[in-house]
């Protein structure tokens, strides 16, 4: 059976919409806080509102990778197919200087602060002896986040090698790198959007450095996101 092209477009575009369960989440939970302040919800509720908001978001973002994954492979697509493929050491190197170079970028968006640690410390003066809980569920909020652009990268990838025919080109990431990189532009200012766009080819050159290794294109990707 011929592969539709179109289809994974479409679930690659339907992967980063489903990042927007967070506002649908917000939308939602405002039946029960009168706000959409999520600032003045914690102010004035606590640490149930993290609870509620990240982990609702966390379970739809789930399913959501999920349902991608059992519908590609529906289509003929195994997206872990590759998980056994390995990496030449090159390449590694390369996606180690990546690595780098993103947690510098990181670095530099905090103020020359590690990620890590100025959460945690901003999670202590939110939630005090709820600190340790509410900073390993907001890491986790993060694993599925970054499941969802993988799965950019990955529907987007196989998408651009069945239309135009070249897999040394970073599909995946162009892709994801319009989506995300647009979406800030109009939201936020220029700046955000060349920088999360270029960040975005990043992850495509990862997932093609790595053999289309999902497993270990996850574990970089995720390094890249949260430190």
């Amino acid at each position: 059976m011929k592969e539709k092209p179109i289809s994974y477009l479409g679930m690659g575009i339907l992967a980063f919409l489903f990042l927007g369960m967070d506002v649908v989440v917000l939308l939602v939970t405002f039946l029960f806080y009168g706000t959409m302040d999520f600032s003045a919800r914690i102010e004035a509720h606590g640490f149930s509102v993290m609870l509620l908001q990240w982990g609702l978001t966390s379970v739809m973002w789930a399913a959501g990778v999920f349902s991608l994954y059992s519908l590609a492979k529906k289509k003929g697509y195994n997206v872990l197919e590759n998980n056994s493929a390995r990496a030449p050491l090159k390449n590694w190197i390369i996606v180690f200087a990546l690595l780098i170079a993103a947690v510098i970028g990181q670095l530099l968006m905090y103020n020359m602060q590690f990620k890590p640690l100025v959460e945690f410390l901003r999670m202590r003066e939110l939630f005090s002896s709820y600190a340790i809980l509410a900073f390993i569920i907001q890491y986790i909020y993060y694993a599925f986040e970054v499941s969802l652009f993988l799965s950019v990268i990955v529907y987007g990838q196989k998408f651009g090698e069945i239309v135009f025919r070249k897999e040394n080109i970073p599909w995946g990431g162009i892709l994801c790198g319009l989506l995300w990189g647009l979406l800030h532009i109009f939201t936020k200012d220029l700046l955000t959007g060349i920088y999360l766009a270029a960040f975005s080819l990043v992850y495509g050159f990862v997932y093609l450095l790595l053999q289309k290794n999902v497993k270990y294109t996850y574990i970089v990707l995720a390094l890249m996101f949260i430190l």
